[in-house]
């Protein structure tokens, strides 16, 4: 793990704080409240708390706070109700007072919430001796898995209740499995890349190919019909993203999309040249606090490279009939049809809850669509609405810490889990949503 000095730690707080904007509105605002509960009934004694402001409920369910970074969390407690999260944001239209308004519900009734209990999670594949690297849902209910044993490796193909249906012998250590936009399915190794393809109940390896270009013109395709392809490219050190819809019979290519936070790149740039040095200064400078000068720019650029410059995280998916692009950077979903035109966009704010992963995971089906959040390594799922981003219902996953690889198909999640007590093993389990 990747420890941060004191110095570099103060140079994030200073450089986030002055150069960066994150999107949040640096306003003092009141925000006014009342708590009921099912049946209309107000909650008195309710802790309330609004980014870093607390409150408690009167007597009549009324609470009052005042904050001035927004969007922030709003979270409601109560002894005899379930705990109640949301997101509050400046409207377009404010004036002095933002007024919210809370149901809770009785945890007896809880409808919205999900937890997994361990009744509902099951071995996947319950073979102890088999290393789970990676695996890939199947549209007809069968799991590829990418594992090993003792001595091999091996590709696998299970069938729907988890019996193995073919077995072919690969390179030792694959990095991963990974499914193109074309649903081309390859195995990546640090080195190469291999595309396989489906013969008779078992699998084809085609020959090898350079990892380096090729892996990435595969993940940088994000979407392909008959008629389109859309791909995204990467540019300002990974803090600018432009998504291109290609007409594949015109060949015609149109932007579709420009993600990125100008005044924040704009501060990057300027954070680099001040600190950029050339390689042998450290060895030429003899003056004790010149040395001292290099060294903090050093260690100033290294931060730069490692921490400051982290990609930008707008994605897009295919969910239903349209693809839309969930810009975090300025907190918008924009939604196009799947030749790329544009067609609306709405307002999000999932990513402010606390314990954000910077993840969406859509189901196979591509009809649903779930942000990723960890408290103290428990996985916590949003499901959101594709129409506007409001969440539908959480779901917990209280039963393995820190899961890997989270795949969604029917009403399970899939999931790699690193045995606690052997760290080299892993295992594949799924867990019942109903």
């Amino acid at each position: 793990m990747r420890h941060l000095n004191h110095f570099q730690i103060l140079c994030l707080v200073l450089f986030c704080g002055c150069v960066m904007n994150t999107g949040l509105s640096q306003v003092e605002a009141v925000v006014k409240g009342k708590v009921i509960n099912e049946n209309g009934t107000p909650i008195k004694n309710a802790s309330v708390k609004l980014g870093n402001s607390d409150a408690r409920t009167n007597s009549s369910g009324f609470f009052i706070v005042k904050n001035t970074d927004f969007p922030a969390q709003l979270t409601v407690n109560h002894v005899l109700y379930s705990e109640y999260t949301d997101m509050v944001a400046l409207p377009e239209r404010w004036k002095d007072t933002i007024r919210v308004f809370v149901v809770m519900t009785g945890k007896e009734k809880e409808l919205e919430e999900v937890t997994v209990s361990a009744e509902k999670i099951f071995w996947v594949y319950p073979r102890k001796q088999a290393n789970v690297l990676d695996f890939l849902l199947q549209p007809d209910d069968e799991i590829l898995l990418c594992c090993s044993d003792e001595h091999h490796y091996f590709v696998r193909g299970l069938d729907a209740s988890g019996e193995k249906v073919f077995e072919t012998n690969i390179r030792n250590h694959p990095r991963k499995l990974y499914r193109d936009c074309m649903e081309n399915i390859h195995l990546v190794y640090a080195d190469s890349i291999y595309e396989t393809a489906m013969v008779n109940n078992s699998i084809g390896i085609f020959s090898p190919k350079p990892a380096l270009g090729v892996f990435s013109f595969l993940q940088s395709c994000v979407y392909k019909d008959d008629r389109n392809l859309v791909k995204y490219n990467y540019s300002e050190r990974d803090q600018r993203i432009e998504y291109s819809a290609i007409n594949l019979q015109t060949k015609i290519t149109r932007v579709m999309y420009v993600g990125e936070d100008r005044s924040r790149n704009r501060g990057l740039r300027e954070y680099e040249q001040e600190n950029r040095t050339a390689d042998n200064d450290l060895f030429l400078t003899t003056d004790k606090n010149a040395i001292r000068k290099v060294r903090d720019k050093w260690s100033n650029i290294r931060f730069y490279d490692l921490i400051l410059t982290d990609p930008v995280y707008i994605p897009l998916f295919e969910i239903n009939d349209s693809l839309i692009i969930f810009d975090h950077l300025n907190d918008s979903a924009i939604v196009f049809t799947k030749a790329g035109i544009r067609v609306r966009s709405f307002s999000i704010v999932y990513h402010y809850f606390k314990g954000w992963k910077k993840e969406l995971i859509t189901n196979m089906e591509k009809t649903k669509i779930y942000a990723r959040y960890e408290k103290e390594g428990l996985t916590i799922l949003r499901e959101l609405n594709p129409t506007n981003g409001k969440t539908e219902r959480i779901i917990k996953l209280e039963k393995h810490v820190f899961p890997e690889h989270l795949q969604i198909h029917g009403d399970f999640i899939y999931y790699i889990y690193k045995d606690y007590l052997d760290q080299s093993m892993h295992y594949l389990f799924k867990q019942k949503l109903e």
